[in-house]
């Protein structure tokens, strides 16, 4: 009982002071680089697992311009975002297996109340990027155009 007490004022004291590395998230996600058409480049985190996925851009009060992030996928499908606990607005772009845009959602809201919006392509995807809103509109992105995303050893594309 003692113990108990002391770990819990220890640990009280150490959030307290701002001490507490032990409760810090798990480590960045890797990132690559996507060339926008415009000649803009973005740097865009990738989410390749499940709960990489599963969280994406959720409680980020803010997205740089030149920010954003690549969802990588096992298997093509119509995957679907939703902007549940997502604090900013975003452009969500579908891509298929040679990176062209499938389907565009421009300035999807945060989720205000639920049940939230789901959005998806009305084709199979591959990927899914999330740029702060109005990327699109700014780059000229449409449906059609194509993104080559390099991708490199840390984060494999899926195998269409």
């Amino acid at each position: 009982m003692r113990y108990t007490l002391l770990l819990g004022w220890v640990l009280g004291l150490g959030l307290l002071l701002g001490c507490a590395p032990l409760l810090e998230a798990e480590d960045p996600l890797p990132t690559t680089i996507l060339q926008l058409p415009d000649g803009r480049s973005v740097t865009l985190e990738i989410a390749a697992t499940p709960q990489q996925r599963s969280l994406g851009l959720m409680f980020r009060p803010r997205l740089a311009d030149n920010r954003g992030m690549l969802f990588l996928f096992p298997h093509a499908d119509t995957h679907a975002i939703w902007m549940k606990n997502t604090l900013i607005p975003l452009d969500i772009l579908w891509l298929d297996d040679h990176y062209r845009i499938i389907h565009l959602e421009a300035a999807a809201p945060p989720c205000r109340s639920e049940p939230c919006p789901i959005y998806q392509p009305p084709a199979p995807a591959w990927y899914v990027i999330e740029l702060a809103a109005g990327a699109a509109t700014r780059s000229d992105l449409r449906i059609g155009a194509i993104l080559p995303v390099t991708l490199n050893h840390a984060a494999p594309p899926p195998l269409p």
